[in-house]
């Protein structure tokens, strides 16, 4: 008999309570499985686990607030690499029960994302810079603040906190910066979008992806030439008025002020900046997702990977010449395991 691709999964529960520090929770699950899904986002939303298992009579399952480690990966077979990826830990936040048939859905999102960090605050952020923020919410949080260096020293001159949550405002600055701004495996993270490395610098192995690896793709185009360009408004409190900075691909740099062509379709920022340099910053970050989002693809994968994650840089290859010739990174991954041991990864992908 041919061997065939075996997957593979651990699940951990954090029993520190007790003294003990984990319990293999894989054993008692297994036979109950009915489908493991993770599913992993680049921005300020936290990854999520879906488990849904049989309802079996007496099973002992994780309470609402447990922590759980989560691990996927192969045992085995011929077009697979063996192992187990940690796709890290998430804390129950919902336990459903469903039927016929009865099973149960156990659903939880990172652990790291605690409740403190969700609760709305009033302050504002004075004289100081981008760095030095994310490093005092980092340790208001207990969390390890990893700041990319080009993000770091980006003044701030007034950032006001109305009533939102350390997590909201976190995810804002990411957004007007066009960072990845988020909280995993207990460090939060800024770093540019689409750089292809860690904000410490790393450079992420990129991944080759073959047409024959996936099942359904779907690859769109959007249309880039919509808009030349971006501007923004800002006020000058010593002249009095507003003045405006604009952002196209045809300018000196990021954020270089560029004259508007007669016909040239320009999207304006709604907002109205404190400064020239925030103005600047908004509209190339603006830039840049309007540049990333002219193509996507989305591709379900048939031998799951659960070792490509989001920002990791992707070239595909076996489709056609204009889809292989792009370089793309990743914006979301979804690993998902069924009852029979399969496992397969959905990737959206855009343009790096």
């Amino acid at each position: 008999m041919a061997e065939t691709n075996r997957a593979a999964f651990k699940v951990l529960l954090d029993r520190q309570d007790i003294g003990d520090s984990s319990e293999d929770l894989t054993g008692t699950i297994a036979p109950a499985l009915v489908s493991l899904q993770v599913s992993e986002k680049r921005g300020g939303e936290a990854d999520q686990l879906d488990l849904v298992l049989n309802d079996v009579p007496g099973m002992p399952l994780p309470k609402k607030g447990a922590l759980v480690r989560v691990m996927l990966g192969w045992k085995g077979g011929p077009d697979v690499t063996a192992g187990l990826v940690d796709k890290g830990t998430f804390k129950i936040d919902d336990v459903s029960f469903a039927g016929p048939p009865d099973h149960i859905t156990l659903r939880g999102r990172s652990a790291d994302l605690t409740s403190s960090y969700r609760v709305r605050r009033e302050r504002s952020h004075n004289n100081t810079t981008l760095g030095a923020i994310a490093r005092k919410v980092a340790a208001e949080h207990g969390l390890e603040a990893h700041i990319a260096p080009e993000l770091a020293d980006v003044a701030v001159s007034v950032h006001a906190q109305e009533q939102r949550s350390d997590m909201a405002m976190i995810r804002r600055l990411g957004r007007q910066h066009d960072a990845v701004a988020t909280v995993k495996h207990g460090k939060l993270i800024l770093s540019p979008i689409g750089r292809g490395a860690t904000p410490s610098g790393r450079h992420l192995p990129g991944v080759t992806i073959a047409r024959t690896d996936g099942d359904q793709f779907t690859f769109q185009t959007q249309d880039r030439d919509q808009y030349d360009g971006v501007e923004a408004r800002w006020h000058d409190k010593k002249k009095g008025r507003r003045k405006t900075v604009k952002v196209d691909g045809a300018g000196a740099g990021a954020g270089t002020p560029s004259k508007q062509h007669k016909g040239r379709k320009v999207k304006r920022l709604h907002r109205v900046y404190h400064s020239e340099a925030s103005a600047k910053r908004a509209a190339h970050a603006e830039h840049g997702r309007m540049k990333r989002a002219g193509a996507t693809f989305e591709w379900d994968m048939a031998l799951g990977r659960p070792d490509v994650t989001p920002e990791r840089p992707v070239r595909v290859s076996g489709f056609r010449a204009e889809v292989d010739a792009l370089a793309w990174i990743v914006a979301e991954a979804t690993h998902s395991l069924d009852a029979s041991g399969g496992l397969s990864t959905k990737l959206k992908l855009e343009t790096a």
